[in-house]
């Protein structure tokens, strides 16, 4: 058998197939059949039903999770679903009442974690952005933060990851400073990378200083991930969920459309649905241009490791974090 790595992208898909049907045949579920959906960071299949019905199965990616994020995850899901109205995915269970499946496959290395989901209908909001529906967007992450501090404390099997630092994932390859990476990052763009991450840091050291108000936060609440169906809104992809503050969630939900001309608006309108429910957790406008300053050093780091040609995007994250360093620390 061809070693998995040396596959077509087609030919891993194909094999990823095989797994996705052994692991939904622990379901209680008639199924019609199971097509490939998307592989983003993960690789998911949608699946559909005799009777009509769709899910989402996610196989993870070794990189990205661990299994105790993804028992997190699953418990914040099980409980909203329990405890609140929110519309959500939810996670569904296998024959013996477990919601992850570790699954091999010949031809595939490793074991793999895999959840299924229920279909979150509609469409991305992203195609929806007014000043309405990110009203409802800030009353939804502020019931979200209202119900993860009523569970305070967690289980101890609860082990979210942190956003305590800039690059929080544990494997995470830091490739910007790296000299094969040198025809990609400048001298200067070195330079300014090292002093924003410098700034963040900070920033995390002094949010993480108070360790008794952290909360489960969703870590990824942006306008792909949230689907507007009938006038409501649904929420999807909890796999981010960390161990934080209301203050970061929001930064990265307002780091996604920043420059759009109308994006005051939609800023105005969130903070007036989060604190139509909460008091705004926000300290100062820095606070959150840091953050977001974090996220983008991420997404430079990651661009520049797999995509073919990220030299745009490094000069266009490069300049705002100049410009961010410019305007609030110098």
């Amino acid at each position: 058998m061809k070693p998995y790595h040396h596959l077509t992208r087609l030919g891993k898909l194909r094999r990823m197939r095989k797994l996705a049907v052994k692991v939904i045949a622990d379901y209680d579920l008639p199924v019609e059949w199971i097509k490939f959906l998307a592989d983003d960071t993960n690789i998911s299949f949608k699946v559909r039903t005799l009777d009509g019905n769709n899910y989402v199965l996610r196989i993870y990616s070794d990189e990205e999770t661990t299994l105790k994020e993804n028992l997190a995850e699953v418990f914040w899901l099980e409980a909203l679903k329990r405890d609140t109205d929110l519309r959500i995915t939810e996670p569904v269970l296998r024959v013996d009442g477990s919601a992850v499946t570790i699954a091999n496959q010949p031809g595939i290395p490793g074991d793999k974690r895999c959840i299924l989901f229920t279909w979150v209908p509609g469409q991305a909001l992203e195609g929806n952005l007014n000043a309405k529906n990110y009203f409802k967007l800030g009353v939804t992450m502020a019931k979200l933060h209202n119900h993860a501090e009523s569970l305070r404390p967690l289980p101890e099997f609860i082990q979210p990851k942190k956003w305590d630092k800039v690059f929080y994932y544990p494997d995470e390859p830091v490739v910007y400073d790296d000299p094969h990476y040198r025809h990609l990052f400048n001298e200067k763009q070195v330079k300014i990378i090292d002093r924003a991450i410098s700034i963040a840091n900070r920033e995390f050291a002094g949010l993480y200083a108070d360790a008794g108000s952290q909360i489960l936060i969703h870590g990824d609440l942006h306008y792909w991930n949230v689907n507007l169906y009938r006038g409501e809104l649904y929420i999807m992809d909890f796999e981010d969920v960390m161990l934080g503050y209301p203050v970061q969630d929001i930064a990265i939900t307002l780091y996604y459309g920043r420059h759009r001309e109308d994006y005051p608006g939609l800023r105005e309108a969130f903070q007036a649905g989060y604190t139509s429910l909460r008091k705004w957790p926000v300290a100062r406008q820095a606070q959150i241009k840091t953050l977001q300053a974090a996220r983008s050093i991420n997404f430079v780091n990651y661009v520049a490791r797999i995509e073919d040609s990220p030299q745009d995007y490094i000069n266009a994250r490069c300049k705002e974090l100049e410009e961010f360093i410019s305007l609030y620390w110098e």
